[in-house]
């Protein structure tokens, strides 16, 4: 065997990129090994032309730029990530358009209740008794994750009700127009199911912390914030190797040793953390003979999270000409959107998307006089596999036309100003994430997958850990760099009995 590394971790996401920075600060020697040509997973760019794309993310939460900043600002600025990386506050949460009606949802508490009401004023009490409901639940985890009693008072009415309830138990207790609830459920998409399979608490706490501290941007695409993190692990005398994945784990005994890299190489570790997918890890890089049957009948007890079909487009003309005002803009064919959702687990056929338009993030994210817009649509995997691979680029580009359709008539002259467009689906996410069905985040967050509902970190093999979407705390951003954390966190508690 070659060289020993105190943790070898497997993928460079956010969740491993997190996960080795958060060891190799601490004094451990790391060894990150990922296969593609570069870092970050989700987290990253591609050139088309002149224009760099973002590949997903559309609003990072969490930051609190113009507060206190908070557990996770402060975070990045521990590992050094904040002296590297810009990032710019977003100043509205979202704008909801549908075929009868639209409203704009600013950030900031008060300003966001207000124009809610305003639009609603009919449902006055409910908007401000469901939004003050929300708020309660987020404090509540707040106050568990510093170590509250869950006898406390706070908790035992505001947290411990809920862990059950999906949106729809508790929005449509406050709420009865449907035009409300539609647009106070808009953001669902981020958790990754509909307000009736949606679980209420996690819900409370995205919505909350969006419109409590707005959402916010990396300056540069979120390549840069990946690059960071490598430049961390880097500096601290820890190896970060790209192109290089890992074909095999190695076990003995039930213990992880090591690993055997695409290029043939043994290396030995006796912690080893797997940003890549537990399926994936556990079946292909250890064996399903050396895994207990018990994990795997566990994960197939967890229903897999949608991906994303997206349109990236460069424009050569600028957002002010298009007349886009704000940064995430929904486009909805309608307030049911547990029926929009039902459709997209059968259908191709895209339906509500979302229009991102970066350079209302940061003004330089392309060539002046130019726009980057990305229109993301909800789409699962399996309809696409029904699609013949020989009729895959026709029929893809034929979904897109339909996107365009649809944002033409928001923005009229999009299309005619198209300079650069590229269309990707769930397909697309699997080919190069590897996450089955393409998923964005793991497994969804239904009532019976939050916290520690999921998958723990801890893997079922001694010395084998998991970060990132799958485990908790789940998928997005702040999560998996939270998740790579906690996994790290939790082998340097291990290293400390030996």
């Amino acid at each position: 065997m070659s060289e020993k590394y105190d943790v070898i971790v497997i993928g460079a996401g956010l969740g491993g990129l997190s996960s080795a920075a958060t060891l190799a600060k601490n004094g451990q020697r790391v060894l990150l090994l990922e296969k593609h040509y570069r870092p970050g997973g989700y987290a990253g760019s591609f050139v088309r032309g002149r224009f760099e794309f973002e590949i997903a993310l559309h609003e990072l939460s969490g930051l609190d730029l113009e507060g206190k900043r908070g557990f996770f600002y402060k975070y990045l600025e521990s590992l050094g990530i904040t002296k590297r990386v810009d990032f710019t506050k977003l100043d509205t949460v979202y704008r909801s358009i549908f075929p009868d009606m639209e409203i704009t949802v600013p950030a900031g508490r008060e300003e966001a209740e207000g124009v809610l009401v305003d639009t609603f004023p009919h449902e006055a009490e409910g908007i401000k008794r469901f939004l003050g409901r929300m708020s309660a639940t987020n404090r509540a985890l707040t106050l568990i994750q510093r170590g509250a009693d869950f006898n406390q008072k706070e908790i035992k009415e505001n947290f411990l009700p809920y862990l059950d309830k999906t949106l729809t138990d508790v929005l449509n207790m406050e709420v009865k127009d449907p035009k409300a609830r539609a647009v106070l459920s808009q953001i669902m998409g981020y958790c990754g199911l509909p307000p009736s399979e949606l679980s209420y608490i996690m819900y409370a706490i995205v919505y909350d912390t969006y419109i409590r501290y707005g959402g916010a941007q990396v300056k540069g695409t979120t390549q840069s914030l990946a690059n960071a993190f490598v430049d961390v692990i880097q500096e601290m005398d820890s190896e970060v190797r790209v192109n290089c994945g890992v074909k095999k784990i190695l076990t003995e005994g039930g213990t992880v040793t090591g690993v055997i890299t695409d290029n043939d190489e043994t290396i030995s570790s006796k912690y080893i953390i797997s940003n890549v997918n537990p399926l994936t890890t556990c079946a292909k890089m250890i064996g399903v003979d050396k895994v207990p049957s018990s994990f795997f009948q566990n994960l197939q007890t967890k229903e897999i999270a949608m991906g994303t079909m997206n349109v990236f487009m460069g424009l050569d003309i600028s957002h002010q000409e298009l007349g886009i005002d704000d940064f995430e803009v929904f486009i909805n064919g309608g307030y049911d959107f547990d029926a929009a959702w039902s459709k997209g687990r059968v259908s191709i056929e895209p339906s509500d998307f979302a229009a991102a338009t970066y350079n209302l993030a940061y003004s330089d994210a392309s060539p002046p006089g130019t726009t980057i817009m990305v229109l993301t649509t909800l789409s699962y995997a399996q309809p696409w596999y029904k699609v013949p691979p020989s009729e895959y680029v026709a029929t893809k580009n034929k979904m897109a036309e339909k996107i365009l359709t649809k944002i033409e008539k928001i923005y009229p002259g999009t299309r005619e100003h198209i300079e650069v467009i590229e269309v990707s689906t769930p397909l697309t996410n699997m080919r190069y994430t590897g996450n089955p069905g393409g998923s964005i985040l793991g497994t969804p967050y239904s009532p019976n997958n939050i916290f520690m509902s999921r998958l723990p970190q801890e893997g079922p093999l001694k010395g084998l850990y998991f970060a990132g979407a799958w485990t908790q705390i789940g998928g997005g951003f702040q999560t998996c760099i939270m998740s790579g954390m906690m996994a790290a966190q939790k082998v340097m508690v291990e290293m400390t009995k030996k």
